[in-house]
C-alpha cells in the first residue's frame, strides 16, 4: 500500500481524479488503493455505465446488505434498473459532484436518502461512476430533512388546494346568488304583468285563471327564497308551511281559518322544495278552499308515523266529491304527478275528516 501522500487521493482534486480514473481504469491499480478505499467511514461504490457494482467498500455492503462486485445495483434501488439509469443519466450529464436522492429498498422500507455521484473519465474499461452515501448517523438527519421537506411540500400543496377550494365555492355562491336574484326577479315580474292583466279583464273565469296562476308563482318564489338561505342543507318543513300559508290567508275569501300544528322539524332537499310547494298550494286553494264551506279551519300539521317524518294537510270536507269537480279532479291529478316528482307518498284519508298525508322516507329530523 502506498505512503502516506496517497491519501491525498481524497482531499486534493488533482490527484484525486487522477487516483478515481486509476480505480476506474486498472483493477491491479484499484488493488493499490483498496485498503484507503475500505476504510473510508462513507459508504462508496464504483458503479459501471450498465449500473452493476465495480466495487464496494465494508461501510457499502453493510448499508445494502450486499453489493458485490458484479452485482446489478437494481436490485438495492427502489424503481429496479430504470430508477438507476435515471440516476446515472443525471450523472452522465456533468463533470463536478451532484447531490441526488437514492431510493434504497432497505428490506422494503423504501428508505430515501441523501447520496453524491460523479462520473469519471472513460478509460479502456468504459465509463464508472463514483456514489458516496454519508454514514448512518449523519443520515439520519437526512433522511429527517427529507421528511419535513415532504410535508412542507404537502402542507403547501394542501394549502394551493385549500385557495382554490375556497376560490372556487366563493365563485359558486357569487353565481348562485346571481342567479336567485334573476330568477326571483323574472317570477316578480310574470306575476307583476300577471296583476295587469287580471285587473284589466271583465271576464271572471280568466281572472280567476290568472290569479291562481299568481299564486303558484308565489308559492315557487318562496320555495326558491328558502332554498336560497337554507343552502344544500335543506329547507326546514315548518319554514316552509308557514310561508305558503301566509300566502294563501292573503287572498283566501273570509271565513277561512288556517291552523298551523306543527311539532316535528324535518329538512326537505333542495330538489323536493319545489313540487312541495305547489303541493301544497294546490291542495289548498283548488281542493280544500274551493269545495268548503264558510267557517271551516286548514290544518296543516307535521309529524312522525312508522319513523318517518310526514306532514298531513286537512279540513273538515270529503275526497268523494272532488272527482265530480272537473278543476278538483285536474288538481288532485297534479298532486300525485308532483309527490313523485318529489319522491313523497301521497295518501288521501277521510278518518274522520279529509287529510291528504304526504311520506317522506328519506328526510332527516331537525332537533
Amino acid at each position: 500500500m502506498p505512503g502516506a501522500g496517497s491519501w491525498s487521493i481524497w482531499s486534493s482534486p488533482t490527484r484525486r481524479l487522477r487516483g478515481v480514473n486509476i480505480l476506474a481504469a486498472d483493477g491491479s491499480a484499484f488493488a493499490d488503493w483498496s485498503d484507503a478505499f475500505d476504510i473510508v467511514p462513507e459508504a462508496m461504490l464504483l458503479v459501471d455505465g450498465e449500473g452493476r457494482v465495480a466495487a464496494a467498500n465494508p461501510a457499502a455492503r453493510e448499508r445494502l446488505n450486499g453489493a458485490a462486485p458484479g452485482e446489478a445495483l437494481a436490485s438495492y434501488v427502489e424503481g429496479g434498473e430504470r430508477g438507476v439509469q435515471d440516476i446515472l443519466a443525471r450523472l452522465r450529464g456533468g463533470a463536478h459532484p451532484l447531490p441526488f436522492i437514492l431510493p434504497l429498498k432497505d428490506g422494503g422500507e423504501g428508505e430515501r436518502i441523501r447520496a453524491t455521484g460523479k462520473r469519471l473519465r472513460r478509460s479502456g474499461h468504459g465509463v464508472h461512476y463514483v456514489i458516496r452515501i454519508p454514514p448512518v448517523e449523519s443520515d439520519r438527519f437526512a433522511a429527517l430533512s427529507l421528511q419535513i421537506e415532504d410535508l412542507d411540500n404537502e402542507v403547501r400543496a394542501r394549502r394551493i388546494a385549500q385557495r382554490a377550494a375556497e376560490d372556487a365555492l366563493e365563485i359558486n355562491r357569487l353565481l348562485t346568488r346571481e342567479l336567485h336574484h334573476r330568477v326571483n326577479n323574472n317570477l316578480q315580474l310574470q306575476i307583476s304583468l300577471l296583476r295587469r292583466g287580471a285587473r284589466t279583464t271583465g271576464n271572471s273565469e280568466v281572472r280567476a285563471f290568472i290569479e291562481h296562476a299568481i299564486g303558484r308563482l308565489r308559492a315557487m318564489s318562496a320555495g326558491l327564497d328558502l332554498t336560497y338561505h337554507s343552502g344544500e342543507a335543506g329547507v326546514d318543513i315548518c319554514d316552509l308551511v308557514e310561508k305558503l300559508a301566509s300566502q294563501v290567508e292573503e287572498v283566501m275569501p273570509a271565513g277561512h281559518e288556517i291552523r298551523l300544528q306543527l311539532d316535528t322539524r324535518f329538512a326537505v332537499s333542495v330538489a323536493q322544495v319545489t313540487p312541495l310547494a305547489l303541493i301544497i298550494h294546490e291542495t289548498l286553494t283548488r281542493i280544500f278552499i274551493a269545495g268548503q264551506r264558510e267557517g271551516q279551519t286548514i290544518t296543516l300539521a307535521s309529524g312522525e308515523e312508522e319513523a318517518s317524518p310526514m306532514l298531513e294537510l286537512r279540513d273538515g270536507g270529503d275526497w268523494s266529491g272532488v272527482d265530480e269537480d272537473t278543476d278538483m279532479a285536474l288538481a288532485n291529478a297534479l298532486i300525485d304527478t308532483l309527490a313523485r316528482q318529489a319522491g313523497v307518498e301521497a295518501e288521501r284519508l277521510n278518518t274522520p275528516t279529509r287529510a291528504l298525508r304526504l311520506r317522506f322516507f328519506n328526510s332527516t329530523a331537525i332537533t
